[in-house]
């Protein structure tokens, strides 16, 4: 059986990043995935998930793992994987 997994919010930043917050559609589905991109690549880094909140919550929280997890996608060790 296939998961439906849609894009619930899109975040930008500076430079081409954005986050993606994606949330699979099930009723029972709480938590939210959060996935690092940059404009013009295909590659997607995951960050984390988290149980959605509100819409400030969910900004203080890509805020504070942005910045590590842009040298993650800029400089990747080789445990890394992309989706």
């Amino acid at each position: 059986m296939e998961k439906g997994i849609k894009v619930v919010a899109r975040y930008y930043y500076q430079h081409g990043y954005f986050v993606e917050a994606s949330q699979e559609n099930s009723a029972t589905a709480r938590d939210r995935d959060y996935w690092l991109c940059r404009k013009n690549s295909a590659k997607k880094l995951y960050m984390f998930s988290s149980p959605y909140r509100n819409d400030q919550e969910e900004e203080h929280l890509i805020l504070n793992r942005i910045s590590e997890n842009i040298q993650k996608f800029e400089n990747p060790s080789p445990n890394i994987r992309y989706a």
